[in-house]
């Protein structure tokens, strides 16, 4: 039996450790965009709050794919899937076959539709390990760095990066930080604690369009960063 997986995080893994639960001498073939082992995603905020490292956000150890004898085909994406054929084709023309296959690529970051957007230069979302390295290098002590969403995501960005840049702005159409957990008592004290980290929240607005490093608000407010993220969804 030929078993391919597309995706490499949580679903993935529990879906190879399953397989191999029945079947020990199944073909089993992972393939990731991403070129890592497989790391805990959430875990991309301590990394960059230095509270971890690359190599303790791995899901499973380094032996785990050689363990379950496991065929890797990381840094590659999925172009096509041919269900008659059965094979999906990889981008850079390597075709797949299979007789079970998975799709467990879990989410993709929402980006809203936003005027000017691709006149920022410096723009990131928030949702994988390639984001926080790249967020990682585009930060200094002198960054004002704008974040749209304040829900988990745009919060957990906002305390991981607190201590690398100047100043952070968080724009959120709701009335309240992580308006869809927290009541208005709660919400309010969890901002207020934020607060204390430099971090400026605009409440009950968007962001309309961008020009370059400025973003005008649904107000007509304007505010000038360096460092966007979008972290809405």
């Amino acid at each position: 039996m030929k078993y391919v997986i597309i995706g490499n995080s949580a679903a993935a893994i529990g879906a190879v450790e399953g397989i191999r639960q029945v079947d020990s001498d199944g073909e089993i073939t992972i393939i990731s965009k991403e070129p890592y082992h497989t790391y805990s995603r959430p875990l991309i905020y301590y990394l960059l709050y230095g509270k971890t490292d690359e190599q303790r956000m791995k899901y499973r150890k380094d032996d785990f794919y050689e363990k379950m004898k496991c065929n890797t085909i990381f840094g590659k994406a999925v172009t096509k899937i041919n269900d008659k054929l059965q094979q999906v084709l990889l981008d850079d023309g390597t075709v797949i076959s299979y007789d079970k296959l998975l799709v467990a690529t879990g989410s993709e970051p929402f980006i809203p539709p936003m005027n000017g957007l691709d006149t920022v230069d410096k723009k990131f979302t928030f949702m994988s390990l390639d984001d926080a390295k790249g967020l990682e290098k585009s930060l200094s002590p002198d960054s004002k760095v704008l974040i749209i969403g304040a829900g988990l995501i745009g919060l957990k960005c906002a305390e991981g990066i607190s201590r690398k840049v100047g100043k952070i702005t968080v724009v959120d159409l709701a009335d309240r930080i992580l308006s869809s957990i927290l009541d208005e008592e709660a919400a309010q004290i969890v901002q207020e604690h934020i607060e204390k980290y430099n971090i400026e929240f605009i409440l009950n607005s968007s962001v309309k369009s961008f020009s370059g490093n400025t973003a005008v608000l649904s107000d007509g407010r304007k505010i000038d960063f360096d460092v966007l993220v979008i972290a809405v969804g």
